[in-house]
């Protein structure tokens, strides 16, 4: 079983290349803010637990995040697959230790990393999303075959709110801020490796077959 780690800031495109991955190589990939939405929709004990917390306006602790991953990671198309790879976790160097505690037969972290900022911006101001299943478009590098409309469930593509200059910068600087200490985590553990995020989704998807090689 391998466990791939794929970090990335807003725009670095890790959604969309843990696709790829999980289409190319067989692995599952694992968000564990889909986790925690499908276990509120289910309103199963620990999902109303944390639908409480949410509308209290608090995180969601460490230890009940790692609880509801540990449930997906038992079951059956987890355990029989190739390996999974998580988008967005972990999030801190405590979340990390917890999931390096979870053993696996090989482990590797991935940053997708854009140096230049404005790189970042202009996708996120180009990006559209499916008002109906939630699907990811950009008119610059992934456009939609028709405009305005969702290639898989022809919903309808609209901008995010929060998708403007003055937001997007602010969720980069508190995504660096949070997220350097798990970066120099895996760092010290000898397992990270960090690819130019500024191409292409093709130049990219390159650079992460060859790592995974």
């Amino acid at each position: 079983m391998k466990r791939v780690i794929l970090f990335g800031a807003p725009g670095a495109g890790k959604g969309t290349q843990a696709d790829m991955l999980e289409e190319k190589y067989g692995y599952k990939k694992i968000s564990t803010g889909d986790l925690i939405r499908a276990e509120v929709a289910a309103k199963t004990h620990v999902g109303l637990e944390v639908k409480a917390i949410m509308e209290a306006g608090e995180l969601v602790p460490d230890k009940t995040i790692i609880e509801i991953l540990k449930k997906r990671l038992n079951q059956n198309d987890i355990v029989r697959a190739n390996g999974y790879i998580m988008d967005g976790f972990p999030r801190t160097r405590p979340q990390a230790e917890e999931l390096s505690r979870m053993e696996v037969d090989h482990e590797m972290a991935i940053y997708l990393n854009i140096v230049d900022e404005d790189v970042v911006v202009k996708r996120l101001m180009s990006r559209l999303t499916c008002s109906n299943c939630g699907a990811i478009f950009n008119v610059e590098n992934n456009p939609p075959q028709k405009a305005g409309q969702c290639d898989f469930c022809a919903g309808p593509l609209r901008q995010r709110a929060d998708d403007n200059e003055e937001t997007i910068r602010k969720r980069i600087r508190v995504y660096r801020q949070q997220t350097q200490p798990v970066i120099d985590y895996y760092r010290e553990k000898g397992l990270l490796h960090e690819i130019d995020a500024s191409g292409s989704v093709e130049d990219i998807g390159e650079k992460l077959g060859q790592v995974m090689r």
